[in-house]
Formats: structure tokens, C-alpha cells, sequence
């Protein structure tokens, strides 16, 4: 948690064969997925096309503009503001009329913080495209479970593995290792057995972690969407987030 995760968004071109009106790509993230920033391509077929940015927030239905006029044949970078917890329950990109093979083999790459309230522990992402008054929905078969946060109110940072993270005492000193085991969390004191923080063997704890540093692909198959994520790599400095 606190940490980001990535989720890439593939083969949403325009399938029809013909020009179409008020296309839209619109990411739902569910509570657990707080929005931080997103980058667009260079959008195949996108030479006169110009897109804009909109948003909005839980507990708000206005649809707020982030940019306007952006060039859909160059590449786009982005961000919102994400103290860690505020959750974009919209991320909309309206792109107008496109025509046939818009965004051919292109990608949108998505970037979330995780937070600590994903029911159940578990990420939800959905969403929508829009084109010709129509939408056409997709909505992930695979759910990642989220690690729970340890029982601790110390100084946490990932301990590089994905399967944990080392608590610091005022000094920025480890004081031991919280790991995940699957079911609670396990802490080893930092001088368990004269072992050396982060040479602690791991022994039976490689299932979980690698689920956490390895690809996710998820495939929508209805309509002209298919959605993919991956989790991002954990940031192994101290404070980033």
C-alpha cells in the first residue's frame, strides 16, 4: 500500500472501419486504485484528432477539465494531484470524431497508488468506450489482492522483494522485517539469529511474492476493448510513494 501500480490499457482502436462520432475511453478505478497519472501515445491515425482530459471525484458528479486540445499525434504525459487517498472515480479521454484505425496497436498507461480500502482487499478496475451514442463496457474476471497494511504504526518502507516491508525506529535504523505469508504478517527482529536485515532466508514465501512483481494481463473481449494492467515495480526509496 502507499506504493504505485500500473495498469495498461491496449487495443481500443477504432474497429468499425468507418469514421465514428464522440469517441471516448472512460477508466473507472474502484476504491483501493487512487488515480496519480497517466501517458497517452503518439495515437496511430491521430493527425487531426486533439483530445481533452476530464475527471472526476468520489463525492463529486462534475465532470472537471484537466486539458484541452491536445495533440493526439504526439505523445502525452500527465498527472493529478494524489496525497495517497483521494480517489478519481472517472479518468475520461474525449477524443471526438476519429477515423477508422484510430490508436491501431497503441497503449495507455495508467499509474495508481494503492490505498488501504479496496473491499476486501481486493482491486477492481472497469471501463467504458463511447462512440456513435453507444458504450460499450468491460470489466476485469481478475481481481489482485491487496497486501494489508502491517499491524504497526512505525516507520515502513518496502523491503525490495515485494512480499514486505523493513520498519525503521527514529534513527532511520531497522529495527526488523514485516512479511507477508499469505494469510497474517510475520515479524523477524533485525538481529533474529545474527542474521543480517535482508539476507533472512525467504524459504516458502516465493508464491506470494510473485504475484506481486510479475505481469498481470487481463483480456476484455467484448466489444471494440481489451484492457490489460501490470503491477508496477515497488520503489525501493525511503519517502517515495
Amino acid at each position: 500500500m502507499g506504493e504505485p501500480i500500473s495498469w495498461t490499457l491496449r487495443g481500443f482502436h477504432n474497429r468499425t472501419g468507418v469514421a465514428v462520432d464522440d469517441f471516448s475511453i472512460i477508466d473507472m478505478p474502484g476504491l483501493g486504485l487512487n488515480f496519480a497519472s497517466g501517458s497517452l501515445p503518439a495515437f496511430a491515425n491521430g493527425a487531426g484528432v486533439t483530445y481533452t482530459i476530464r475527471y472526476r471525484v468520489a463525492g463529486d458528479n462534475q465532470w472537471r477539465t484537466h486539458a484541452t486540445n491536445i495533440n493526439a499525434a504526439a505523445p502525452f504525459t500527465f498527472s493529478l494531484p494524489q496525497p495517497g487517498n483521494l480517489q478519481y472515480t472517472e479518468i475520461r479521454f474525449d477524443f471526438g470524431t476519429v477515423p477508422a484505425n484510430f490508436g491501431l496497436g497503441d497503449t495507455i498507461r495508467l499509474t495508481f497508488i494503492a490505498g488501504d480500502n479496496a473491499p476486501n482487499n481486493t482491486l477492481v478496475n472497469n471501463f467504458v468506450m463511447l462512440y456513435n451514442n453507444r458504450n460499450v463496457p468491460g470489466e476485469s474476471p481478475d481481481r489482485p489482492i491487496v497486501i494489508p497494511r502491517p499491524p504497526t504504526n512505525g516507520n515502513l518502507i518496502p523491503n525490495g522483494n515485494g512480499n514486505g516491508y523493513i520498519e525503521l525506529d527514529d534513527n532511520d535504523t531497522p529495527m526488523g522485517e514485516w512479511i507477508w505469508n499469505g494469510n497474517e504478517w510475520d515479524f523477524i527482529e533485525a538481529d533474529n539469529g545474527g542474521i543480517p536485515l535482508g539476507r533472512i532466508p525467504q524459504t516458502g514465501l516465493q508464491g506470494y511474492s510473485q504475484w506481486l512483481i510479475s505481469f498481470i494481463f487481463l483480456t476484455i473481449t467484448t466489444g471494440l476493448g481489451t484492457l490489460c494492467f501490470m503491477l508496477a515495480k515497488k520503489r525501493k526509496n525511503k519517502g517515495v510513494r
